[in-house]
């Protein structure tokens, strides 16, 4: 059961087995997904989601292992073959695959995260599902060249360990129900733009590397929940740095030009203007804390007289 998670807004069913239909066109909180591929292998969810897309149609022979590949970057990777699609709405997949992972793993039911988010921690995670198998790097393209951009060459060495995982999925090291794999294409869209050929070759890439991972999927068990999701953030874009354009007068944008007495004028102004707030506090101090009564100039210069009794 192969199906794709677009968090900008799409969700592909693939592939799925008999047990499992989805049907409607609802769309689906990405917040849910996880909740999603954990109902579907027979599990009770406890929430509050009224999605209807998920049918089971038999509760005895639902799915038996979960393969789900998660792109950030992306907003859509192609597919192949007649799919059925969802709108997604939110971009809280890489969360709720987080939930999912440490569900599975407090139920003590074997999951392999292998998360290339994190490269060094990726490829440890990968090497514990798999084995210490060589991985060769997926070759360059025209416009991928690792050469020159260090996100390039992780991406073609992330898509190299995708295809080892193809070719070793039914000797895996660590026999798992789960099996989670997450990469990023942000990088590339950094180096080279979001609209660049780059990037397309990148996503070809990424298909036919999934490609190939859910064919093995297929060949080794009818029953498996196959995931594919896309996260793209809107605030990743590449950016650049303008000058500000030059005129007839100043044609190398040079910075203004002061003459010598502008130190002299400015200390001037300073200080005369720290004095005179100075001084104005000072009075209006004084006036506040004045006693008409005792300080009044009308007070001081008028003398009481006694009024006499005749």
């Amino acid at each position: 059961f192969p199906l794709t998670v677009h968090a900008a807004g799409e969700f592909t069913v693939l592939n799925s087995p008999k047990s499992i239909s989805f049907k409607g066109n609802d769309p689906l909180n990405s917040h849910y997904v996880g909740d999603v591929l954990f109902a579907a292998m027979g599990n009770a969810v406890v929430g509050d989601s009224d999605w209807s897309g998920l049918t089971i149609n038999d509760p005895f022979n639902l799915a038996k292992g979960v393969i789900a590949v998660h792109v950030e970057g992306l907003s859509h990777v192609t597919t192949a073959g007649n799919v059925k699609s969802y709108e997604l709405v939110g971009s809280n997949t890489g969360h709720s695959l987080n939930a999912l992972s440490a569900e599975l793993e407090a139920a003590n039911e074997p999951v392999c995260d292998i998360n290339f988010g994190q490269y060094d921690e990726g490829v440890q995670s990968f090497k514990a599902c798999f084995g210490a198998f060589d991985a060769p790097a997926a070759k360059p393209t025209k416009h991928l060249n690792p050469a020159l951009h260090n996100a390039d060459k992780q991406f073609l060495q992330e898509i190299g360990f995708i295809n080892t995982a193809s070719e070793n999925l039914a000797e895996m090291l660590k026999p798992s129900n789960v099996l989670i794999i997450r990469l990023s294409v942000d990088g590339i869209a950094k180096a080279h733009g979001e609209k660049s050929v780059a990037l397309d070759e990148a996503n070809k890439l990424l298909s036919a590397a999934i490609g190939r991972l859910l064919a093995a999927a297929q060949k080794s068990s009818d029953s498996v929940l196959f995931v594919q999701s896309t996260d793209k953030d809107a605030a990743v874009s590449r950016s650049k740095r303008e000058a500000i354009p030059s005129d007839a007068k100043n044609q190398f944008n040079l910075a203004t030009y002061y003459n010598e007495d502008y130190p002299v004028i400015f200390n001037i102004i300073l200080w005369f203007m720290v004095i005179f707030g100075l001084s104005l506090l000072a009075i209006c101090y004084a006036i506040a804390a004045m006693d008409p009564g005792r300080d009044s100039i009308i007070y001081r210069m008028t003398s009481t007289r006694m009024k006499k009794d005749n």
